[in-house]
């Protein structure tokens, strides 16, 4: 009995802890809700594949990227060869062209390969009128045309941009997909091309320089103190386009101006002789430079014509000033 007593009361003492225990768990049960709020949630299974088609959409962008380069190359080179269907193209040049849709030029670096822009046609209705007016102009090679944006009326005004993309004997342009453009590439006739160019391009002939004439000398006697000096009897075989007046001896508070292209007017001119140049330049960009002297006078100093302004040979101005 003491024993069975003793087993029960040690029964009872040991109690406690399996209850402490079960009141830990209790604890523990309660405490992992909230502390499972406060780590990040694992991510659902959707949410997963989400991510995955992320990934998967980034990496076909990539895949869709990589491929364009290699059209874009193929582009490249059958502009360059006047690759694809050839149709006949009007105008002095003759040959044909080939059409490239949904291709723009790369301007930056085909105007750094050697390729120039030559202009842009207005009032452009039609690509068609963007490929003549190509064809009819001897350098061009490639015919850009921006399409209008939808929605747009019938008869749209288009873009329209002629460009030579001959340098140094080759095609040097380069070009790139581009939605919304079309480009066009003319493969000319080799002896219309040369009729053509020669026709219009006539620096490709011989340019002999300018010939400038700055005029006879003048001689003033004041009061006269200006004169206008005319140089447009200087001469090109095909155009002056600049004439430019210096002065190389005298006063320098002499008033000049230029009323029009080629005269030169001096006012407060004084006493003394003044030496100007004229220097012409043609459409080549050659240049000649002829001088004109203006001598003036005392006003007691007369020739006895009782002129004041006397347009004479530089022998006679020398003259003039020397015995003046």
């Amino acid at each position: 009995m003491a024993s069975t007593a003793r087993e029960s009361a040690g029964s009872r003492r040991r109690r406690p802890p399996r209850h402490g225990a079960l009141r830990g768990l209790l604890l523990l049960c309660l405490w992992l809700p909230s502390g499972r709020a406060a780590l990040p949630p694992a991510a659902p299974l959707s949410e997963l594949h989400a991510q995955l088609s992320g990934v998967g959409q980034l990496l076909e962008e990539f895949r869709r990227q990589l491929q364009q380069e290699r059209p874009q190359e193929e582009l490249e080179l059958e502009l360059r060869s006047g690759g694809g269907p050839q149709e006949d193209c009007p105008g002095p040049g003759g040959g044909g062209y080939s059409a490239m849709p949904d291709a723009i030029i790369r301007t930056k670096d085909s105007l750094a390969a050697g390729a120039s822009f030559l202009r842009a046609p207005a009032a452009v209705r039609g690509w068609r009128q963007c490929v003549a007016a190509c064809c009819s102009e001897p350098r061009c090679s490639v015919a850009v045309v921006e399409l209008p944006r939808r929605p747009s009326p019938p008869a749209a005004v288009l873009g329209c941009y002629l460009f030579n993309c001959t340098a140094r004997g080759r095609n040097v342009c380069k070009f790139a997909l581009h939605r919304g453009y079309s480009s066009y590439s003319l493969s000319r006739d080799p002896d219309g091309a040369a009729l053509a160019t020669a026709r219009a391009s006539p620096r490709l002939e011989k340019d002999a320089p300018p010939l400038s004439k700055a005029g006879q000398d003048v001689v003033l006697h004041l009061p006269t103190d200006g004169v206008v000096l005319d140089g447009r009897e200087s001469t090109d075989d095909h155009a002056i386009v600049q004439y430019e007046w210096a002065l190389l001896q005298g006063d320098p508070s002499v008033d000049m101006k230029v009323p029009q292209s080629g005269t030169l007017k001096l006012s407060h001119l004084q006493e003394g002789t003044y030496t100007f140049q004229l220097t012409v330049m043609d459409t080549a960009g050659q240049r000649s430079s002829d001088n004109v002297s203006v001598t003036v006078l005392r006003a007691a100093y007369s020739t006895g014509d009782g002129c004041s302004i006397c347009i004479c040979s530089k022998r006679e101005a020398k003259e003039f000033s020397e015995t003046s």
